[in-house]
């Protein structure tokens, strides 16, 4: 493309990137009080909130695992998978870490 289109792009892409900036930055400027704010009044609904997330995803794994029928029938290889699946991110954590 010819210099004289890509520059005015260029300019407007620069633009448009300042000011999503600025305004992330005012908006979180504005909103971190409250945001600290709601967590100090309400501790017990967020903790009831991150318990049902905890257990939904469990729950969800497990009814995967049931709906698929080699692994519905053969609860040891489940329990090697997840053994060996621990043993690898352990591993990988330390190589990484």
């Amino acid at each position: 493309m010819p210099e004289r289109i890509i520059k005015p792009i260029t300019e407007v892409i620069d633009a448009v990137d300042e000011t999503v900036d600025s305004v992330m930055k005012e908006s979180d400027r504005i909103v971190r009080p409250y945001r600290r704010s709601v967590f100090r009044r309400f501790p017990t609904l967020f903790i009831l909130l991150v318990t049902f997330g905890v257990s939904a995803t469990f729950f969800g794994f497990e009814r995967i695992i049931i709906s698929i029928p080699v692994l519905s029938a053969h609860p040891w290889l489940i329990l090697g998978v997840g053994v060996v699946t621990l043993i690898f991110t352990g591993t990988l954590y330390k190589k990484l870490g």
